[in-house]
């Protein structure tokens, strides 16, 4: 090495070594959340309608600072929420009401610096379950457990369930486990309402289905468009030409082995519409016309549980296709609606008078709303504009599907790194505080993942043991699968508690019944007996 290279070397190490004792020296004040181990929230597609309520909520935050004796002071028109009175000024203010006979979560009820557990060996046990001892409004779910007892006792008739949901649920994962354990013990078989296409069709494993040739499809995420005929799922599909065509197969899910009694739904448009349908490995094909006249139309395609059905429709342009129902005729049924992006804003653009349609012959008893990650990836000092805008959304499904119950599931922990550890960030705390609030305000089911998966720094352990992706926040297909066990169990727990107590009331009513003839009997006898000694 000439005395030139060694020269620009001593150099050289000399600015790194200089660098890194830098960085020592001034570690302790620097911020402890850097280099968040998640999903870059600018890459993230999130829905037109949560960045207009987000632009809404900063607009009406700056329009009500105002500056006096050079301090900026909030306007005093606030609803004050006393449970945060440990918090900063800037987090203690929601601005919506709030039901004063019920607890709620709070973000003091946690301790975010806590370590979990670890075996023998050094690696994290994962964490038990929390119980929530704050509102969870199971009362709110009686007429859904009357609707499952009557089933269970009778064995006939059906439950449908709609599961809405973002990223956390795509390609049917989480539903597809809380479906297949529902059918186990309530009976009922099928995939349930498949769209014709989505974002994940050929990555779903509860069903494989392929579109071919051209289709346009347009869904409620871009925002208002009221002349669009949106279908349950928020999506329309049309036909572009005739080459259009859908293949659908069944997969390995139990109670889903089959494409059972497959249903098309489609709108109202072009009469000279028709679809040529194969089933299985038949060499026939068969037409059916879709000139139905409604604004939503059903078409049965085959009355036989097949493993394979192709579609090819003819004419088709301008007729709004929705999808394909596979459902037998009794049991449980429970319809996965998946969008990634969604903030569960957007269900406000369901058209009132097509969902009752819809709503004629799927016949909803329960609507789960399974949102939050999405609201996560834009920081906030507090939801409550998000817990005003989806008590809006929730009155809104109550008005469309006015026979079902709602269910809340507050969002699941979400890992950040915070210094060396990946941590739960608060907001996740706040978040869930705010889907608890509206669930309240609605009179809805209240479920947190937050709190089945174990409380704060869950994250982390269940990513330790593969049920959670890198990103902290989105569950792996076993830990999808895990979770929607869980759900179902925790349902469960609630619904068996309602079935004993509706049991019990049953059988005094049977008691009662029981006694009234014996009453009758003495008093006619007595009535003889008097009758006689007035003789």
């Amino acid at each position: 090495m000439s005395f030139k290279e060694q020269k620009q070397f001593i150099y050289a190490f000399t600015i790194i070594a200089a660098g890194g004792l830098l960085f020592f020296l001034f570690k302790p004040f620097l911020p402890n959340k850097i280099f968040a181990e998640q999903l870059n929230s600018n890459k993230i597609v999130v829905d037109s309608l949560m960045l207009e309520a987000m632009k809404m909520e900063q607009d009406k935050s700056e329009e009500s600072l105002f500056v006096k004796d050079s301090l900026i002071h909030k306007k005093s028109t606030i609803i004050e929420d006393s449970s945060k009175a440990s918090l900063p000024d800037s987090e203690k203010k929601i601005a919506i009401p709030v039901k004063s006979n019920y607890r709620f979560i709070d973000v003091n009820d946690f301790n975010y610096n806590l370590i979990q557990e670890a075996d023998s060996l050094g690696k994290y046990v994962l964490p038990k379950s929390k119980t929530l001892t704050t509102y969870n409004g199971k009362e709110n779910l009686e007429r859904f457990f009357e609707k499952l007892y009557e089933l269970e006792k009778s064995t006939e008739g059906n439950v449908r369930i709609a599961y809405y949901g973002d990223s956390m649920i795509d390609g049917d994962l989480i539903v597809q486990d809380f479906r297949s354990a529902l059918q186990t013990r309530f009976g009922g078989r099928g995939v349930g309402f498949v769209p014709i296409t989505s974002e994940s069709a050929r990555s779903r494993y509860s069903i494989k289905h392929y579109t071919s040739g051209n289709w346009n499809t347009k869904n409620f995420m871009k925002g208002r468009a009221d002349s669009i005929p949106y279908g349950i799922n928020g999506a329309v599909h049309f036909s572009q030409d005739s080459t259009a065509g859908l293949k659908l197969l069944a997969s390995g899910i139990k109670n889903s082995y089959r494409l059972n009694s497959p249903r098309l739904y489609y709108g109202k448009g072009n009469p000279n519409a028709a679809i040529q349908i194969k089933i299985d490995k038949d060499s026939l094909m068969q037409t059916i016309e879709l000139n139905g006249t409604r604004s939503l139309n059903t078409a049965t395609l085959s009355p036989k549980n097949s493993k394979r059905v192709e579609l090819d429709f003819s004419q088709a342009q301008g007729l709004p296709i929705y999808g394909v129902d596979f459902s037998n005729d009794s049991g449980v049924h429970v319809d996965g609606f998946s969008k990634r992006g969604n903030s569960g804003l957007p269900l406000s653009l369901l058209h009132t008078a097509q969902m009752k349609e819809f709503d004629k012959t799927l016949s909803y008893d329960l609507i789960i709303l399974q949102f939050g990650a999405n609201v996560l990836t834009r920081k906030s000092k507090n939801y409550s504009w998000y817990s005003s805008r989806m008590s809006k959304v929730v009155a809104h499904l109550k008005k469309s599907f006015p026979e079902a119950d709602i269910l809340i599931l507050g969002t699941a922990d979400r890992g950040t790194k915070i210094g060396d550890l990946i941590k739960t960030d608060s907001s996740v705390v706040k978040l869930l505080r705010s889907q608890q609030i509206y669930a309240a305000n609605t009179n809805s089911g209240f479920m947190s993942l937050f709190h089945l998966m174990g409380g704060e720094n869950s994250a982390s352990v269940w990513n330790d043991h593969k049920y959670m992706n890198n990103d902290y926040t989105h569950f792996s297909p076993q830990g999808s699968q895990k979770i929607g066990r869980m759900i179902y169990r925790e349902l469960m727990n609630d619904y068996d508690a309602f079935a004993k107590a509706r049991s019990q009331q049953t059988e005094e009513i049977e008691k009662n019944l029981e006694k009234e003839p014996a009453a009758l009997q003495v008093t006619d006898s007595l009535k003889v007996k008097n009758d006689s000694l007035q003789n």
